[in-house]
């Protein structure tokens, strides 16, 4: 039995490119030092004393600036190429995240988070970019998969180490957050150094005529419906980043470090279960009929804190349950995304993408803290239960218009070919 869960757990890697590797590695050491990012609402909580109110506030700038910086990072890359948008972004993000420390008054760190998020998030589309042109139709859904394990691996053990530094001290939190993404600027020089992008980008239009002009994601009233859904189904888990710390802290009573232990099993758990469970999955239903799997997860993580049982149990079938909606949600999106995408307006496609993340990141906080403040936390859990369904109908009757559409066709064609 042993054997064969190897084997199978072996089969998930097998014939991913060398470069997506490179991409996994690099994002493993950046997001092992996110830790800013995990600990920023009880930071400006406990630490710089911001009121509940003031600190969704706050936060909604850092969703503000995720939304610009997309759009920026899209248009960017279209132009000048992911490896100098991915390489500046970790840089200046790295440095951005250090001068934080200076910062501690309400407006001047609105500032700073907008600023902070604006350049961090001018790596996503690039960086997706780089994922679709290093990967084929083939082993794209796994090629995401690994990208995602290394960046859930760097969440599991960043949240666990963070909560560890705080204890040290918060400026702990950012010198080591900005030296680490300064380090994965470095590692992506080194491995993937801009020479050999160049050399890849031109082998890639000639085989697959990437270079030939596409559709613009805005006209595309199809993704652009799927862009919205998205950015609904991102608001219920960010709830994960922004309200459930808080909530963990202020009802159960929990350490800073205890939180960080906690939020790392879902890092954990994605990164044990997520690729086999996508290569034994992959090529059998179609991308939207996993997303509506995983969202039904969703729903069932928050309805659980409504039950009446036991702090330590209740957090622990909410990390499963939200974990396992991420498993089925978020590659299976991506991978939609990256086959919907062409030519020139790649980069865009994946702004937009990004920017429906962003979007949900601004609202995401707010809503939550907003909620929180003015009715309590277990009417947040019934609203996020109830929007998580909406959204299952929407992708239900998205599906099920695409039906006969060329590019999702071609797009599903490509993964139902997959050989196991």
């Amino acid at each position: 039995m042993l054997s064969r869960f190897f084997k199978h757990w072996r089969g998930a890697y097998l014939g991913i490119p060398k470069e997506i590797w490179f991409l996994s590695f690099i994002n493993l050491i950046n997001r092992c030092g996110s830790m800013v990012i995990a600990f920023i609402m009880l930071y400006l909580t406990q630490e710089l004393q911001f009121g509940i109110r003031d600190a969704g506030y706050t936060m909604m700038l850092f969703g503000a600036g995720c939304l610009v910086g997309s759009y920026i990072g899209g248009w960017l890359t279209d132009k000048v190429g992911s490896f100098p948008v991915q390489f500046w972004s970790l840089a200046l993000n790295g440095i951005v995240l250090i001068l934080m420390l200076q910062v501690h008054t309400f407006w001047a760190m609105c500032f700073a988070v907008f600023i902070m998020a604006l350049v961090s998030e001018v790596f996503r589309p690039a960086n997706s970019v780089a994922i679709a042109v290093n990967c084929t139709p083939e082993n794209r859904t796994r090629s995401i998969s690994l990208y995602r394990m290394a960046v859930n691996l760097g969440w599991a053990v960043a949240p666990a180490f963070g909560g560890l530094l705080v204890v040290l001290g918060w400026s702990w939190l950012f010198w080591v957050d900005g030296l680490t993404c300064i380090g994965a600027a470095l590692m992506l020089y080194a491995l993937m150094p801009p020479k050999r992008q160049r050399e890849k980008k031109a082998e890639v239009a000639i085989n697959t005529d990437i270079a030939e002009p596409g559709k613009s994601p805005y006209r595309d009233k199809k993704f652009l419906v799927f862009a919205l859904l998205t950015c609904l189904n991102v608001i219920v888990f960010m709830q994960f980043l922004w309200t459930i710390p808080l909530y963990w802290k202020e009802q159960f009573g929990w350490s800073e470090s205890k939180v960080g232990l906690m939020s790392a099993i879902n890092g954990l758990l994605v990164f044990l279960v997520e690729m086999p469970l996508i290569f034994q999955l992959e090529g059998r239903r179609t991308h939207m009929h996993y997303i509506r799997i995983g969202l039904l997860f969703y729903a069932a993580s928050y309805l659980f804190f409504l039950l009446p049982i036991g702090f330590t149990a209740v957090a622990i079938l909410y990390l499963i349950a939200i974990s396992l909606g991420e498993m089925f949600v978020m590659p299976f999106s991506s991978n939609f995304v990256y086959g919907r995408s062409t030519g020139a307006f790649q980069g865009q496609y994946m702004a937009l993408y990004g920017i429906a993340w962003a979007l949900a990141n601004t609202l995401a906080p707010l809503y939550g803290t907003q909620v929180v403040a003015a009715w309590g936390y277990n009417t947040l859990w019934t609203l996020m239960a109830i929007q998580t369904l909406l959204v299952w109908g929407g992708f239900w009757y998205l599906e099920k218009g695409m039906t006969g559409d060329t590019a999702s066709n071609g797009q599903e064609a490509a993964v139902h070919g997959v050989e196991k």
